[in-house]
């Protein structure tokens, strides 16, 4: 670092004073349901036996139980999609929050980012080779004649959010994920969507929407669902604003257990 000093001139934010939007903080609480509280429970017990050497590391250990706490606290269906969806949970309560502000920014088409690192969408499969050699008439015959039962799909955080959203009135095509982007093509021609307004609301993770998204053109709200907060993340929307100058930042990623 000392030598790069050598030969750059750093200026920090504070030394620019940069025209950057005034922040309003919120710290959102959802309370455990009590399903939560069982299973935390039953962490807390897993965690005392691994500390006491009576469960073979391969079996349980500390990274596991930590990996299980994080999902459950974003949403116990991620845990068990059986599990029922309760009002008031982390994710029901931003979904209120974008819908709020979705609708407070209608005119200018003001947009919100989401951040979530947990339960993100899954790619589908490839069909397998064997799926392919065994294609013939005589298969698709047997396949008609024998439906198989329909397998139900996994719980995503991501799809329930754009459910419920659109359940509410938002449209379809102005909600988008990150990872639907997936090259730099149709990454960049999400980024000019949701400059535009076009596109209201985008949610992805810090590693595929953190550095190097540039949207902040209409942004009035960056949502952070899950832990912890990163400069990849808040840094997306202090920035220089086209259109509004204060902004939110909720951070549903706080549950008291």
């Amino acid at each position: 670092m000392n030598l790069f000093k050598e030969v750059a001139d750093i200026k920090t934010a504070d030394q620019l004073n940069l025209p950057t939007p005034e922040v309003e903080y919120h710290n959102i609480v959802a309370q455990p349901t009590e399903h939560q509280q069982e299973m935390v429970k039953a962490l807390s017990e897993r965690a005392s036996l691994v500390h006491s050497g009576t469960v073979d590391p391969s079996q349980d250990n500390m990274l596991k139980i930590t990996s299980d706490g994080r999902k459950l606290g974003l949403d116990q269906r991620i845990v068990n999609q059986m599990l029922p969806d309760e009002p008031g949970t982390k994710v029901n309560q931003c979904v209120d929050n974008i819908m709020q502000i979705w609708r407070d920014g209608e005119a200018d088409k003001l947009t919100q980012l989401v951040f979530c690192d947990i339960s993100t969408p899954q790619a589908k499969a490839p069909a397998s080779k064997a799926a392919k050699t065994l294609d013939n008439p005589l298969l698709h015959a047997l396949e008609g004649a024998v439906p198989l039962p329909e397998q139900e799909p996994a719980f995503t955080v991501y799809d329930d959010i754009r459910q419920k959203l659109i359940a509410q009135g938002m449209p379809a095509d102005q909600i988008a994920f990150i990872h639907e982007a997936n090259t730099e093509v149709r990454k960049k021609e999400l980024f000019s969507k949701v400059r535009t307004g076009q596109v209201r609301v985008l949610m992805g993770s810090t590693a595929k929407m953190g550095a190097g998204t540039n949207v902040q053109d209409r942004l009035v709200a960056l949502h952070d669902l899950d832990c912890p907060w990163r400069p990849g993340d808040v840094g997306r929307i202090l920035r220089t604003f086209k259109i509004k100058k204060n902004v939110e930042v909720t951070d549903n990623g706080k549950i008291i257990i």
